[in-house]
């Protein structure tokens, strides 16, 4: 157990990748502290979860992001899953979707940086990104872009922090909530074109974010998680 006694939050805890990262970490004997802008998934995570602190707190919202951290003494270590899928090809999507897009994946994760630092002498931030950074797709350049811009960011943090460690993790498509009703396309996608011929585990995602914690001599790294999708696409 090596998380025993450590305080891990996690920005966007409630489902998916954050929420499975919560538990793996919970399950370690880590003090957990969860966030998410929705009060009601917030309440249903907490409840699954037990015996976590809770808090309502939009990440695009510098002031939310400082009441996650102002009543924790002591952080070892952050985990930013937060985000929204905001979708939309540059010559056709409102302006507002991007500007979000770059609030949610950039400022966010930035907010989140100046308030836990201060309470850190070392352990680790983790970053989230995706395949988006390696491979960008019609329709989701923004997402790329700032995927790639946060992967550079956890390089350079790396630097600047230490020994605080700073990385990021690059999902390919896991299987979580967020795929809505077009989760059996994406299934169908996975079995035809991944080498492991599946979609990935919000679970298996979790057991990375982990090791980026207790592995202590890991620092500004990326670690793809996409059934060999970046391997794939890079022979291409």
């Amino acid at each position: 157990m090596k998380l025993l006694g450590a305080s891990v939050v996690i920005i966007g805890g409630t489902s998916g990748m954050g929420f499975a990262t919560a538990r793996l970490a919970k399950e370690q004997g880590a003090n957990v502290t969860i966030a998410s802008r929705s009060s009601e998934k917030l309440l249903h995570a907490a409840q699954q979860l037990g015996d976590v602190r809770a808090v309502s707190a939009d990440i695009t919202s510098e002031s939310d992001v400082q009441a996650i951290f102002e009543a924790i003494d002591r952080v070892d270590h952050v985990f930013i899953t937060a985000g929204r899928l905001l979708l939309g090809k540059i010559m056709e999507a409102d302006l507002e979707t991007f500007y979000a897009d770059v609030d949610q994946r950039f400022w966010g994760p930035l907010y989140v940086i100046r308030n836990a630092v201060p309470k850190m002498t070392v352990g680790s931030l983790t970053f989230l990104s995706g395949q988006y950074a390696s491979k960008p797709a019609p329709g989701a350049v923004v997402t790329a872009a700032m995927n790639a811009a946060i992967e550079t960011l956890a390089k350079g943090l790396a630097l600047e922090l230490a020994p605080i460690r700073v990385n990021a993790v690059a999902p390919g498509l896991i299987d979580t909530p967020i795929l809505g009703e077009h989760r059996d396309g994406a299934s169908e996608w996975a079995k035809a074109t991944l080498p492991l011929k599946r979609m990935g585990l919000a679970e298996e995602v979790a057991q990375a974010a982990v090791l980026l914690m207790t592995n202590g001599f890991i620092t500004g790294e990326v670690v793809h998680i996409d059934g060999g999708g970046f391997a794939r696409f890079a022979a291409q």
